[in-house]
């Protein structure tokens, strides 16, 4: 039988919230893939440094030039440029913050308070670590609500974590 150290809710019940259950299936599926597209990720980056950088970057602009052209056409060639770099180091940093993330979720899972510190820390710094390396501009709206939005769901559970 698994180990919870869940606090009593008001009828006396130490099992596990719905909310939790619900949010952790979701957090264990979403980190479980993208640790695995991370991985891939990791081993395409290593392999593509060992191509010449305007080698590579050319594979990228002849395919999206039938897509896109001038500065969004310019746009794609330095983020290309960034990936060649700094690829795998960008990738070490996703692949960190979703395990981070994955640690918290079954720290939560099992009803401990530190996994929601670890879970909010990794999402926290994982919002804002990959721009070290890439340009602020891609920062987006939606991801930053949605780890916003799950980190408050998990914390509004804190109550009833030890």
């Amino acid at each position: 039988m698994e180990t919870t150290d869940f606090l009593p809710d008001e009828s006396g019940s130490t099992k596990r919230p719905d909310l939790i259950s619900g949010l952790g299936m979701l957090t264990f599926v979403n980190t479980g893939l993208f640790i695995l597209l991370y991985v891939l990720m990791l081993v395409a980056m290593l392999g593509a440094r060992q191509m010449p950088e305007d080698e590579f970057v050319a594979l990228f602009t002849q395919s999206a030039g039938q897509y896109v052209s001038g500065d969004e056409l310019a746009q794609v060639e330095a983020i290309v440029r960034i990936f060649h770099v700094s690829g795998v180091a960008l990738m070490l940093i996703y692949l960190a913050r979703t395990v981070g993330r994955l640690v918290g979720a079954i720290g939560m899972w099992r009803g401990r308070k530190r996994g929601f510190y670890i879970y909010a820390v990794s999402q926290l710094v994982g919002l804002f670590a990959p721009h070290l390396i890439l340009p602020w501009s891609m920062l987006v709206v939606f991801g930053p609500m949605l780890a916003v939005g799950m980190t408050a769901a998990y914390g509004s559970q804190l109550k009833r974590m030890s």
